[in-house]
């Protein structure tokens, strides 16, 4: 099993796409995440204000490109999760749980965020009740494309009951 010990956060760098292109997913998740290819052909040419549309942050477990996500702050000021995804090779070792957690104590020490919001395709129950697990609710129902999206939301308030019960559980 992975240690979570090494495990770091960082801002995505130049050097990093071609390790972001190498990460592999099972067949049955690809549907439900964009690719590495789409997220850098967002990141590139949907900017505004010479700006990115979203920040990439890579996970890195013992110096190796473990996952990825993106962060935005959205305009209820809840700051957008997307496009999460780990490697093959890091799935089952508390990534996700441990992801969660640094954000959670980012939106705490960051007044301006009011929770962390996502959306995520109803057919995907797994990754839905992970997402419960990490103290998030299904708030709306919309369907922009072929399949409906569950929108999920923890507001700060949640968060910091959260990390209350995680200092008293510890």
């Amino acid at each position: 099993m992975t240690s979570l010990s090494d495990m770091q956060i960082n801002p995505l760098t130049p050097g990093h796409w071609s390790e972001l292109l190498r990460i592999r997913l099972y067949p049955e998740q690809k549907r439900y995440v964009p690719s590495p290819v789409q997220v850098q052909g967002q990141y590139i040419f949907d900017r505004q204000d010479k700006k990115a549309p979203f920040e990439v942050f890579v996970i890195e477990v013992a110096d190796q490109v473990a996952g990825f996500f993106t962060l935005v702050k959205d305009v209820d000021d809840y700051l957008w999760f997307g496009g999460f995804q780990v490697d093959i090779a890091f799935q089952n070792a508390g990534i996700g749980r441990a992801v969660f957690q640094r954000l959670f104590a980012f939106v705490v020490k960051s007044p301006e965020y009011a929770g962390i919001s996502l959306n995520v395709q109803y057919s995907n129950k797994t990754v839905i009740r992970f997402y419960q697990r990490m103290g998030l609710s299904l708030v709306a129902m919309m369907q922009p494309g072929e399949e409906p999206l569950w929108l999920m939301k923890i507001s700060r308030e949640n968060i910091m009951r959260m990390l209350k019960s995680y200092k008293h559980q510890g």
